[in-house]
């Protein structure tokens, strides 16, 4: 269903006049493996134009998606709960790498192949959160508070828009890297990542299909990382 949908800059948040702003220049900022070219045209490192399958957010019912951040934070459980809280507060990068650094342990990977399994995950991070506040911007969609100002979040809603979410995309992203890395981990790297990302649907600061499009972002990111890296022979084991 082809909807419209309301701008984030547009509407204040609850409790405040003046509009927000953000900082859309984190979406301009250098990247390791993407390059991007006049008309926003985006390049992977073989110059091949990447071509996003992050759906456009007038192809999204934001009214059914406001429905269901609604119904999420009125059944939330316990351990829903706990997520929003463990993801959701202090730096979330360094909890990332506490798994890294738990599965380095596990297989016994010396110094010097964690480190380069850390430059790569470091570099893919700066690309994430830089694509991430790329189509933020670009597209400038409300956060769920802009459009129920009455909901009772977990969380101060961030200032900036809010598709894709940051946290997703690096979720999708890490899960794909990691997965490459440590392939029998893959289902505790999977339900680890995917809670990362719906802590911010539990939290009610971003809309469902803010998660579900950020992951789809930020496994494609990380599929052409995973490409360079078996191109160039480059596995950390």
């Amino acid at each position: 269903m082809k909807t419209n949908y309301r701008r984030w800059s547009e509407y204040p948040y609850p409790g405040e006049q003046s509009l927000p702003k953000g900082l859309p220049q984190t979406g301009e900022w250098p990247m390791f493996f993407i390059t991007k070219e006049q008309h926003q045209q985006f390049f992977d490192p073989f110059h091949q134009q990447i071509h996003w399958n992050i759906q456009h957010p007038n192809m999204i019912d934001w009214e059914t998606e406001l429905l269901i951040v609604e119904q999420t934070l009125r059944s939330l459980t316990p351990q829903q709960m706990w997520i929003v809280q463990y993801w959701g507060t202090g730096e979330l990068v360094s909890k990332i790498k506490m798994l890294i650094f738990h599965l380095a342990k596990k297989y016994q990977l010396s110094s010097m192949t964690l480190s380069r399994l850390l430059n790569f995950f470091q570099a893919a991070v700066n690309d994430v959160f830089v694509m991430s506040s790329f189509f933020k911007y670009f597209w400038d969609a409300a956060r769920p508070i802009q459009y129920n100002p009455n909901l009772p979040t977990l969380l101060v809603t961030p200032h900036s828009p809010s598709y894709p979410s940051a946290h997703a995309a690096l979720a999708g992203c890490t899960e794909t890297l990691l997965n490459h890395f440590f392939p029998l981990e893959f289902s505790t790297v999977k339900r680890l990542m995917d809670d990362m990302a719906l802590s911010r649907l539990y939290a009610g600061v971003h809309f469902k299909a803010d998660i579900t499009e950020g992951m789809t972002l930020g496994k494609q990111i990380g599929k052409i990382i995973v490409t360079l890296i078996e191109t160039r022979n480059t596995s950390v084991f």
